[in-house]
């Protein structure tokens, strides 16, 4: 677990709406008043560049692009992310960061055509989150939502998209016997897709109780200078 700051990593299968959550999540703790950043995986670095090239062609080798995740995670971390510093530094200096994704994706997709246990392996240098936030959307709903995009990758098709999120489910139960706090978001309710502002309520509520945990008896040491 990070040791000053918090941790908050957004997981679920694409078209589930983390970036969305995680940026309005960031905007609302902004105005609370905490010292709070984004960042996202994969990352904008050489690595990240050829993981979205690689994600762009009808086959992938499952092995290769988790090394190449693993690699991107750690520079994530050490050298640089969206905060313009690596991640270890920004939580040590008492951030809240919040990950659009985070190794436990890598752990969910890539364990289609690799060992979980040995992608498990290659990140066990990347700490892990302090809660994990996980949108649960059906794979319909969120296919649906990717074809409004421009551009689709490798994973976005309705059968892959089915078995990313049954293994989510085998990855976020493995992250809470380690101890990493999990929290369930349904993203449809009923057959009935929630709103973007009755999800975000919610994601605000349980991060910020999770927070407000976190830094009792600790003062403000989340909180803005104002």
């Amino acid at each position: 677990m990070s040791s000053k700051g918090v941790l908050v990593a957004f997981e679920g299968i694409d078209g589930s709406g983390l970036t969305t959550h995680s940026r309005l999540l960031v905007y609302k703790l902004r105005e609370a008043g905490y010292r709070v950043g984004y960042s996202k995986e994969p990352t904008w670095s050489p690595i990240g560049a050829l993981i979205r090239e690689l994600l762009l062609q009808p086959t992938v080798d499952h092995e290769i692009l988790a090394l190449l995740y693993a690699a991107d995670r750690l520079w994530h971390l050490r050298v640089h992310s969206c905060l313009g510093v690596g991640l270890l530094k920004a939580l040590e200096e008492g951030y809240i960061v919040v990950l659009d994704r985070y190794k436990y994706s890598s752990m969910a997709y890539q364990s289609l055509g690799a060992p979980v246990e040995w992608i498990e392996a290659i990140n066990s240098r990347a700490l892990e989150a302090d809660i994990i936030v996980y949108l649960d959307v059906p794979p319909e709903v969120a296919l649906n939502r990717v074809k409004a995009r421009r551009i689709t990758y490798y994973y976005e098709t309705l059968e892959r998209l089915r078995k990313v999120k049954e293994a989510f489910e085998t990855i976020l139960g493995r992250a809470e016997a380690r101890g990493v706090r999990v929290v369930r978001i349904k993203g449809v309710e009923n057959g009935v897709e929630r709103s973007i502002e009755e999800v975000g309520r919610e994601v605000y509520g349980e991060v910020k109780k999770h927070i407000e945990g976190r830094v009792e008896g600790e003062g403000a040491i989340l909180k803005s200078v104002r």
